[in-house]
């Protein structure tokens, strides 16, 4: 039946928590992962905040180390949150607070051998031996952390070299050790990129996904050599394969424990990059994975495809390679570049056809048709000799080849021969070729540059179309066999 979900009650005590259970969970994680909590509600705290301090006490002697997370804000607002878990919180409510669990500091804690909270007017000891002491102080502003953690020295030295890959802000400073992590600089800013985030509209209200438009920032690296990442205002989320860091200036939607997200984000991610830096990208890093991730996601932009395209094949036009050779050698000759599809996803083809619209060889650049009608040379004529002569010619490659002719101007054939045949026909198009071209005496480099290129087509290995290995092998085969048999003794 209906029910008023304002009156569900909260139903206190329905749970309770295995400490030991909780602890198991966190344990796993990198040291500076659950750091990372007490540092994101600082900075969620601005601007009443200005400023977070983290100093790192790694005690190698009995391989503990001692981690003091202080800010200088209002405090805690309500002092239960330092020990209730999945409490309400108003940055659930905020796309650009951090923020959403109520679980961040309490993770820290459950993995800590002792630690203790003090803020504004309570402090709150996790002493060793279980349990919680909450006393009153006289604070006035700000709330340190301090937790003793079973981490030895190397992850300390880890600890602190993570931790100085936050990126705060110019208004907000992070201290590690006494030492400024610095700003740094941003290569690029794309503005009003709608992505999906997660809000809440009023408390006990479900926390649902929801798009909204942000900006993403891409942040120089710290050195050239080192990881990339993906961050969330700042906070580091995972490596990524970008030539840049991207931080993301509102909440990223991800795992509880806030250290992934899903294919479908990161590649959005991928593709928001490669609108905004492909002017930026050196060639070779336009064929590497995250591009061709970027290419086929349905926010990617034509000029991205385009730059892609140019980056990879030299050319913004190109064509898919088809089984006409010719039409391939013609879009070469035309500075288009030839893609072989079968090193391509479907959806990386379907991307270029849209954006660049590439097309087959054969359907742009078709082979004109075979000729239709066909003669012989007239007896006596000079048609008539140059057939005898390329006739001679033949004989002297293993061939009995007859020469034919037919008149069609509108027929970009010079010459056609029948391939991989002891008895080719090659028929010349004498339109296009004039009469001049068959008047004796023959052995011109015309001549001689027609008549290898369709005898190539005839002394294939294999029958091929177009003009690729095997009628290339032809060719020289051909000019050989012509040169040592017409050189006789000379060639011996």
């Amino acid at each position: 039946m209906p029910h008023d979900e304002s009156k569900i009650p909260d139903a206190n005590g329905r749970f309770s928590v295995s400490e030991s259970g909780m602890r198991e969970l966190n344990a796993s994680r990198q040291p500076w992962d659950l750091v990372k909590e007490l540092i994101q509600n600082a900075w969620d705290e601005a601007p009443f905040a200005t400023e977070c301090r983290v100093v790192i006490e790694p005690h190698p002697d009995d391989k503990t180390t001692l981690v003091t997370v202080e800010d200088d804000g209002s405090g805690f607002s309500d002092i239960a949150d330092a020990y209730t878990l999945m409490g309400h919180t108003d940055k659930r409510g905020q796309p650009t607070k951090r923020g959403r669990f109520n679980i961040g500091e309490k993770d820290v804690i459950s993995v800590a051998i002792e630690a203790e909270v003090e803020t504004v007017g309570y402090t709150v000891a996790f002493p060793r031996e279980g349990s919680r002491e909450v006393v009153g102080n006289s604070r006035a502003k700000g709330t340190v952390v301090r937790i003793l953690m079973p981490w030895d020295e190397r992850q300390s030295v880890e600890l602190v070299e993570m931790l100085r890959r936050f990126r705060p802000t110019l208004t907000y400073r992070l201290f590690v050790n006494d030492c400024e992590v610095p700003p740094r600089p941003v290569t690029e800013i794309r503005n009003n990129v709608t992505l999906q985030t997660i809000t809440q509209d009023a408390p006990g209200k479900p926390i649902r996904p929801t798009q909204r438009r942000t900006e993403i920032h891409f942040v120089e690296p710290r050195d050239v050599n080192e990881d990339r990442w993906l961050y969330e205002m700042g906070i580091p989320v995972q490596t990524i394969e970008c030539p840049w860091d991207v931080d993301v200036m509102q909440k990223i939607p991800m795992s509880q424990q806030r250290d992934s997200v899903s294919e479908a984000y990161l590649n959005r991610i991928y593709a928001e990059t490669l609108n905004s830096t492909h002017g930026k990208l050196e060639r070779e890093e336009f064929g590497t994975p995250w591009v061709k991730r970027a290419i086929v996601n349905p926010q990617i932009t034509g000029e991205a495809v385009k730059a892609t395209v140019r980056g990879r094949y030299g050319s913004s036009k190109i064509v898919f390679s088809s089984l006409d050779g010719d039409a391939d050698a013609r879009a070469r000759e035309t500075g288009y570049g030839v893609v072989n599809p079968n090193g391509l996803s479907k959806r990386e083809i379907e991307a270029f056809r849209k954006h660049v619209d590439a097309k087959p060889s054969d359907e742009v650049f078709p082979t004109p048709p075979l000729p239709l009608h066909i003669y012989e040379a007239e007896p006596g004529t000079d048609k008539a000799r140059f057939a005898e002569w390329v006739s001679e010619m033949g004989v002297h490659c293993g061939l009995e080849a007859t020469a034919r002719y037919f008149d069609e101007p509108d027929n970009k054939r010079l010459a056609d021969c029948s391939s991989s045949t002891a008895t080719p026909e090659l028929r010349f198009n004498a339109a296009l070729l004039g009469e001049k071209f068959f008047e004796p005496p023959y052995g011109s480099v015309a001549h001689w540059d027609l008549l290898l290129h369709e005898f190539g087509h005839a002394l294939s290995k294999l029958s091929s179309i177009g003009h690729g290995e095997a009628w290339g092998e032809g060719v020289s085969k051909a000019g050989a066999l012509i040169a040592f048999n017409m050189l006789g003794d000379q060639a011996k």
